[in-house]
């Protein structure tokens, strides 16, 4: 199990690592005027809370969207049969409403701030062209070419950190166990019957009392 999970692990985190790089740079690409004339813009996320434009676009957008994902790997262990603690359920039943509430967050606040590109003068744009696959209509284009792999490189991320805590975590845990506690007593010890169990001992001494008992 262990040579299997170690990998899956990388790959997972691999795969995670270059879909956040590749949708932070195209986020930052479509979203340029929330860094440039727009950066210190005032933006409200609600009547009470204000922020510049570049804080609300990086924090409450991009990265927003990426941690609901995060949190969406991490609850996806409520549906896997696995030894939880309490503690651990409690925490997954959090990360669900957390995965719900971040990545609803997240996507509205990105609709918001770049309905400049894909909704111009209260229509659509021309498609974009992307390599090998051509033109796509920009709304298609702007989900899951963007929002969908952002979301699915925090969700990576979560599922590694899952599958680290409730696989190769208590597989290593219980390989500890197996080595300390079991073999070095039989290794250290010098006693002439290292593998016998209590229960045969106490039968061997029942026998012998048994015959030590006078004969009427």
């Amino acid at each position: 199990m262990r040579e299997r999970t170690v990998p899956i692990i990388c790959l997972l985190l691999v795969i995670a690592l270059a879909l956040l790089w590749y949708s932070v740079n195209l986020g930052v690409s479509i979203g340029a005027e929330w860094f440039t004339d727009k950066a210190t813009n005032q933006w409200y996320m609600n009547n009470y809370f204000v922020i510049d434009a570049k804080y609300a676009y990086s924090i409450f957008g991009l990265a927003t969207l990426a941690v609901g994902g995060l949190f969406t790997g991490l609850a996806f262990s409520a549906f896997r049969v696995h030894h939880k603690t309490r503690k651990q359920t409690i925490l997954q039943g959090l990360s669900f409403f957390a995965a719900i509430a971040f990545s609803g967050l997240g996507f509205n606040t990105l609709n918001y701030m770049l309905g400049s590109f894909y909704w111009t003068n209260m229509q659509y744009p021309p498609p974009v062209t992307v390599p090998v696959i051509g033109s796509v209509d920009v709304w298609n284009f702007y989900f899951f070419f963007f929002l969908v792999p952002l979301w699915v490189g925090g969700l990576f991320v979560g599922l590694a950190a899952m599958h680290y805590a409730f696989i190769y975590r208590p597989y290593r845990a219980a390989s500890a166990y197996v080595l300390k506690k079991n073999l070095s007593p039989m290794i250290q010890s010098k006693k002439e019957y290292l593998a016998e169990s209590a229960v045969l001992i106490r039968k061997r001494t029942q026998t012998k009392l048994h015959l030590e008992k006078p004969v009427n």
